[in-house]
């Protein structure tokens, strides 16, 4: 792999490139997060229906157990808690992609920095 030597406008293109990652990486997360919020809540709705329906085990003594309804209730929704839970992991994916994009820009920008003043000091001494 050969590494071209950076000049400025190589860096002010990478720079544009990451302004654009970053607005694509803003809108993904933000999708990400209504998708969560959105399986979290049909996830809880679900919860809430089925520990209210007739077929849910009643908790009595000598009978089922808080634990053992609790257990069955999850049975039932077990597919929408995985659903939410994937998309949990999903929008953890999104803020770290932000995050790495962001740690990017700011290494571009100090080697620009670097690269403008290389610059400078060649055109100076030439």
């Amino acid at each position: 792999m050969t590494v071209e030597p950076l000049t400025p406008l190589s860096v002010e293109q990478k720079l544009r490139q990451l302004v654009n990652d970053l607005a694509r990486a803003q809108v993904v997360l933000r999708e990400a997060r209504d998708g969560e919020v959105d399986a979290r809540h049909e996830y809880d709705r679900a919860r809430r229906k089925v520990l209210l329906s007739e077929k849910s085990p009643k908790v009595t003594r000598g009978g089922f157990t808080v634990g053992e309804q609790s257990a069955w209730v999850e049975e039932q929704c077990a597919d929408l808690k995985f659903a939410a839970d994937k998309a949990t992991v999903v929008r953890e994916a999104a803020q770290d992609r932000l995050r790495v994009l962001l740690a990017q820009a700011e290494i571009v920008r100090s080697l620009g920095a670097s690269v403008r003043q290389a610059y400078e000091m060649a055109s100076a001494t030439g």
